[in-house]
């Protein structure tokens, strides 16, 4: 449990101890201020103003008609939160298995969960109906994107705007389709494509590591485990 004083917008907010998975969330523009009287690390999360807008005209089915502030600077206890930044300091402190799509969609996640805490919305309700499949064309076509894409980092953003959809209908819709979230969907079909480039014996685990857009070997093994059930090197020695 760290000890220490927190100060925003040049004011007192505490002073003393707090857990260690404590969140605050903080108005934009505000100047913060930490001193620590011992060792701790701090996890920020920053949500842009577009994400905010997107999951709000989710939400609304309109777009705001100014600059989004969720609430004033507070401490928040929620469950949902945590979990959700947890996954985020993990992905950051031991890679796991995510991408680009993988962070949009967190990012999505904590963004719509903090607009419906929001006590200014209490009343918000966000749809709790079974989302649609994507229609077959959409499916066809971010499917076609993916393969096409599959050396290069692939942002949820590209996907939805593919097809047609928001980022939150996309997701929602994508997985409905397919039984997978898009993250999930890019990763297999990533290890899928890595199980051909293991046949080559003249590239390297790293090599094919680093050209599917994974950060570390490590990162690939992960993931290639996870899938298959054994590390890229078993595989390419024994089942390929």
């Amino acid at each position: 449990m760290p000890i220490g004083e927190w100060h925003f917008g040049g004011k007192p907010f505490n002073k003393g101890y707090a857990p260690a998975d404590s969140l605050w969330i903080k108005e934009p523009f505000q100047e913060a201020r930490a001193i620590y009287y011992e060792g701790f690390t701090c996890f920020r999360v920053y949500l842009p103003q577009a994400l905010l807008a997107e999951c709000y005209e989710t939400a609304y089915g309109r777009a705001p008609n100014a600059h989004l502030v969720l609430s004033k600077t507070k401490r928040v206890d929620c469950p949902t939160l945590k979990h959700l930044v947890k996954m985020l300091v993990d992905v950051d402190d031991n890679g796991g298995p995510a991408g680009p799509v993988f962070l949009d969609g967190i990012s999505l996640a904590i963004a719509s969960r903090l607009l419906a805490l929001d006590s200014k919305r209490a009343r918000l309700k966000f749809p709790g109906k079974q989302p649609s499949e994507l229609s077959r064309w959409r499916l066809n076509r971010s499917i076609e994107y993916i393969e096409a894409n599959l050396l290069k980092p692939i942002y949820l953003i590209e996907l939805s705007n593919a097809v047609g959809l928001s980022r939150m209908h996309f997701a929602a819709q994508f997985r409905a389709a397919t039984g997978y979230t898009p993250n999930r969907y890019i990763l297999r079909r990533k290890i899928a494509h890595a199980q051909t480039l293991l046949r080559n014996p003249s590239m390297s685990i790293v090599n094919i590591a680093l050209a599917l857009g994974f950060r570390t070997q490590a990162h690939f093994t992960f993931v290639f485990k996870s899938i298959v059930g054994h590390p890229p090197a078993y595989w390419r020695k024994h089942c390929s």
